[in-house]
């Protein structure tokens, strides 16, 4: 009988819908950008930075913040058309 539940250690999904705040973090992330850069772009301390990547990692149920980039990215709610690539 196969087993319809996700396998054990798999992410469920968010929890909650992420913020603008934590799209636009997750965003600069995956445009190669660190917290540092991210607070100087966004006139937030770093601890506010963190505090969001953090927020959203919970949300997403990701083990790390390049986990969820990457769920984020999957689920659309970071669009890879807006990424700006390094030149």
């Amino acid at each position: 009988m196969a087993n319809n539940d996700q396998s054990a250690g798999q992410p469920s999904g968010p929890k909650t819908a992420l913020t603008d705040a934590e799209v636009k973090c997750l965003t600069m992330v995956a445009e190669g950008k660190r917290p540092l850069d991210i607070c100087n772009l966004l006139l937030l301390s770093e601890i506010e930075v963190e505090g969001l990547l953090s927020s959203a990692e919970n949300k997403l149920g990701a083990r790390n913040l390049l986990h969820a980039v990457s769920m984020a990215m999957l689920m659309g709610s970071i669009e890879v058309e807006h990424i700006q690539r390094q030149e």
